[in-house]
């Protein structure tokens, strides 16, 4: 029987960083992060220039993805024999007949040039609905990492029933919390964006940061939640910022001019809009009352700024994109139609936009009118749902053929959204005068999802069959300073029943090599986190390898788990 009180071994500078976190909830890490947060804030004026903006952009999959079949072995990978042999009807053969539905080749370079990679090992493949991501793979701009998950302690079969183990695994609730606040042993106070955001926003956004530095796509998150207070996470839009009901588009019935708060038209709903903003600007003893009239004033601004930076971006023009109308889109929605196979001429083209390109064009527009914002650190959150495939997946057989499901829907969505976002991203850098202090590498998009699905499928019907909750995944990231064309971390077996599934199973719930604080600990260093900083933020970081250094060594899980092959960001 498992063990849950296990104790855990740790050095000095381990015990102070989980002590920090002990007591009730995170006790020690809010006076931590309090005291840097004023040390960040005393050396906030030698940061200077635009020129230092960095935006970071989690992408979770809310539902969670089939990693299996979104990066599995080529013909030559050690793993593909247990992948013909147990994936059953989900099984995608590397070549069908047309060739119409074949999974795209990659290699990745780590792989090839490590003497310690098995023979075959950087030879992998992307679903057939990927082949976009194939070309960003080949170009540099994308890298994977394998096995990715929810961790207390280095983990695996052997020892699955003996350590802690992250509570309520295989429960989508728990786990996207544990993903996004990256302690898995604690109960939810904060997760790895929001402390973050506590620590950075006095030195990079204050006082010259117009909006609040967390923002999200896909409402309140788990992720930006942060200890201290200071930094409030701040929902847009697909069409940016929320505006208040009953004053028409834009304020165009209360205002003369959108960018002027207080341009009111003379007429009733101007001066309606004016006594309510009179009302809101009251300064109140009843600290509930003002925290409220605080939150609708901190709205109304941020509505103003985000405005500007999206009509800055919108006077980018997309040269090839205009309506029927002769009106040109800008270049940002232009890219997403256009990749998504969108008549840009069809009356309202930008509402046939899948959910996740509509997030990924705000998100765009409010990197292209950074300079509106001020923040030199942006985070960003977006979502992406739809992935709990226990029926309808897709798949194949001999007979049948390829089934197209549910499975191939998303990831053709995903295609479309991230090839787009890139190019924009790439286009932004060349602008004459929106990239002229932006460049490639100043942006990181990263995946998260609540864990991958049993290897082995739930049904014997091609299509119709899906797979069920699983654990370890496949994940990506993409920007100038991802190390890319490589595959991170260690891609499992694929053997169902063998040494990296939880044992009592025999369906392929991969044990995690590599924990969500490993994965993402490069990003907090890449945005400005001091080294000596990091264990605030990931407390139980102490608890694994050093993911900031390289190493790769398959030969066990011993080994495994002292060489973390998680150095994916460049230039930490």
């Amino acid at each position: 029987m498992r063990n849950s009180n296990k104790k855990i071994p740790m050095s000095r500078r381990g015990f102070l960083a989980r002590s920090a976190c002990s007591s009730m909830g995170l006790t020690g890490v809010v006076s931590t992060l309090a005291h840097m947060r004023l040390m960040e804030g005393a050396l906030a004026n030698t940061v200077t220039g635009i020129n230092d903006y960095k935006a970071a952009i989690v992408l979770f999959h809310f539902g969670a993805t089939d990693g299996n079949n979104m990066l599995m072995p080529d013909a030559a990978h050690p793993g593909r024999a247990n992948y013909d042999s147990n994936r059953g009807v989900l099984a995608l053969p590397l070549s069908s007949p047309g060739g119409t539905d074949d999974p795209h080749p990659i290699v990745a370079n780590n792989l090839a040039a490590d003497a310690a990679a098995a023979a075959g090992a950087e030879n992998f493949a992307l679903h057939p609905e990927l082949p976009d991501l194939k070309t960003l793979f080949d170009a540099g701009d994308m890298a994977f990492a394998a096995n990715v998950g929810t961790l207390v302690v280095p983990t695996s079969a052997a020892t699955y029933n003996d350590v802690p183990l992250p509570p309520q695994l295989f429960s989508h609730s728990d786990q996207q919390n544990q993903w996004q606040s990256s302690i898995s042993d604690r109960p939810f106070q904060s997760g790895w964006s929001g402390r973050i955001a506590d620590l950075l926003n006095p030195a990079w956004n204050e006082p010259d940061g117009k909006i609040s530095m967390s923002v999200s796509l896909s409402g309140i998150n788990d992720n930006q939640v942060g200890l201290l207070g200071d930094v409030s996470q701040y929902s847009v839009t697909n069409n940016g910022a929320i505006s208040l009901n009953g004053y028409g588009t834009n304020y165009a019935n209360a205002l003369t001019d959108a960018s002027d708060p207080a341009s009111y038209t003379n007429n009733g709903n101007g001066r309606r809009l004016k006594a309510f903003q009179d009302v809101m600007n009251y300064t109140h003893d009843h600290l509930f009352e003002e925290n409220y009239n605080l939150v609708v004033r901190r709205a109304r601004q941020n509505e103003g700024f985000v405005g500007t930076a999206f009509s800055e971006a919108d006077a980018w023009l997309h040269p090839t994109a205009v309506d029927n109308n002769s009106n040109p889109w800008g270049f940002i929605e232009g890219t997403f139609l256009l990749q998504n196979g969108i008549d840009p001429t069809s009356g309202n083209a930008i509402n046939n936009l899948p959910g996740l390109s509509r997030q990924l064009v705000s998100i765009a527009k409010m990197i292209a009118g950074r300079n509106c914002l001020g923040n030199k650190r942006q985070l960003f959150f977006c979502s992406y749902g739809g992935h709990d495939t226990h029926q309808d997946q897709g798949g194949y057989s001999a007979g049948a053929g390829y089934v197209p499901g549910d499975f191939d829907a998303n990831m053709s969505t995903l295609n479309h959204a991230l090839k787009a976002f890139n190019d924009v991203m790439h286009a932004l850098e060349n602008h004459a005068t929106l990239g002229t202090d932006f460049n490639y590498n100043d942006f990181i998009l990263a995946s998260h999802s609540d864990f991958s699905r049993t290897f082995t499928p739930n049904g014997a019907t091609p299509g119709a069959s899906g797979s069920d909750h699983a654990w370890g995944t496949n994940i990506y990231m993409m920007g100038g300073d991802v190390k890319g064309k490589n595959v991170y971390g260690y891609y499992p077996d694929l053997n169902p029943t063998g040494p990296w599934t939880t044992p009592g199973s025999s369906r392929g719930r991969w044990v995690p090599t590599s924990s969500v604080e490993q994965f993402s600990a490069p990003i907090a260093k890449w945005l400005g986190i001091a080294d000596s900083e990091v264990a605030s933020i990931f407390p139980n970081l102490e608890r694994f390898a050093d993911p900031f250094t390289a190493g790769y060594d398959p030969t066990d899980f011993a080994s495994i788990h002292a060489n973390a092959n998680m150095d994916w960001v460049t230039g930490i």
